[in-house]
Formats: C-alpha cells, structure tokens, sequence
C-alpha cells in the first residue's frame, strides 16, 4: 500500500465529533467564569478587616435569603431604641440606622446644661446604656466618632473663646465617658463643628426651634 493510500485511510479512521459531544465545553467555561470571578473578588477585597467580612456576609444573607438579616447595628439600634423607651427619653434621643452604621443623637438637653460642657448627672444612665451596648454588640471594626453641634448663637468667655471650643469639649466629654466605660481609645474619635453643619429640614420652624435642634451630640458607631 502505497504511503498515500496510508494516509487516506487514517483520515477515514479519524472519528467525527459532532456538536453535542463538545457540550462539556459550556459547564467547564461556566465554571472557569465563576472561578475567575471569585478571584477578582477576593483580589479587590485583599485588605479584608472585620467591618468589610462583616458587610460581605450581610450582603450574601440578603442575596441568599431575600429577607432582612440580623447584624451588630440592628442589635444597637434596637438596643439603645429600647432603653429610650422605657425611660421616654424619645424627645432627647433619637436612633438612625443606615447601611454603614448606626447615629444615636443626643438632644443638647439630655447632656449638658447650656454653655456648659461637663457632662450633666442625669445623662451618666444613658451614657452608661450607650457603652453597655457598644461593649456588648459592636467590636473591634466598629469606629465610634462623637460630634458636637451648636447653634449660631456666638458665645465668647474665658473658658470658650467660641462656639468650635465648646462643641469640641462636649465631643470630648462624651468620648473620655466612653474611654472610662472600657471602650477602646483606637475606636473613639471627637470632632467639634460649632455651627457649620446644621441639621435640613429645619427651615419651616421658628428659629428659636431651628436653633434648639441644632444644640446636638451625634454619637456614630461606623466601620473602618
């Protein structure tokens, strides 16, 4: 047989692979996709700490299970919502919840008497309630910054040349109660803001209202 004849002959033996038998071809780039996938996410997410784990798992229970998943932030809202409450504090105090954190704002009221920035014994309950949860709920993810707020109302002594000395001692009062209370001194923050960031929606009250809304302690417990 001549080597021609050879050669035909094993391009008759070649077997004929017809389109459903490369089939398996879509399930392995499926899988390929997928796993390319997955590491790009782990990639990006190569800085992983607590908080980001914490958010990744939130999002995945929500995707998997369509309802609303119990986390640290729902367990100090609902914490903190409960003590005030129970004490009908709910016209010195007020809890939102949003998707990076929880705010807790204090009424001026409930913590210091006016122009003053040292702490008012009434407001040590509350404050204790605040930390107890914190130290219960939160770890060590968690980023605690306090604000203080006034009003426009300049104030000028010995003690607070203006209002930026006197939001910023009432930020640091609350964050010194909260360092006493055992909560760690690298999550706690304090700013003060004087006047310079008012609260919206105020417009349609009379500014002695407008004025007293804005004499505020926001407490904000974030992730990093």
């Amino acid at each position: 047989m001549s080597h021609a004849s050879r050669q035909r002959g094993l391009r008759r033996r070649r077997p004929n692979f017809d389109d459903s038998s490369s089939s398996w071809l879509v399930t392995y780039s499926d899988a390929i996709t997928l796993l390319l996938a997955f590491f790009v996410m782990i990639l990006a997410v190569s800085d992983l700490n607590e908080g980001k784990i914490e958010s990744l798992k939130e999002g995945l229970a929500e995707v998997i299970s369509s309802e609303t998943t119990t986390t640290p932030f729902t367990d100090i809202s609902q914490g903190i919502d409960d003590y005030i409450e129970q004490n009908g504090l709910q016209d010195q105090v007020s809890v939102t919840l949003d998707p990076r954190g929880v705010q807790v704002e204090f009424a001026n009221v409930a913590l210091y008497d006016s122009g003053a920035a040292s702490l008012k014994p009434a407001a040590t309950p509350l404050l204790q309630e605040l930390s107890r949860v914190i130290r219960d709920v939160s770890h060590g993810s968690h980023m605690i910054e306090v604000e203080g707020h006034t009003d426009d109302l300049p104030i000028s002594n010995e003690q607070f040349p203006s209002n930026w000395e006197l939001s910023s001692a009432r930020a640091t009062g609350v964050v010194k109660y909260l360092l006493e209370s055992g909560i760690e001194k690298e999550r706690l923050k304090a700013s003060g803001y004087a006047d310079s960031r008012p609260k919206e929606g105020l417009d349609d009250l009379p500014l002695n209202e407008q004025r007293k809304a804005n004499r505020r302690v926001v407490v904000s417990i974030r992730r990093y």
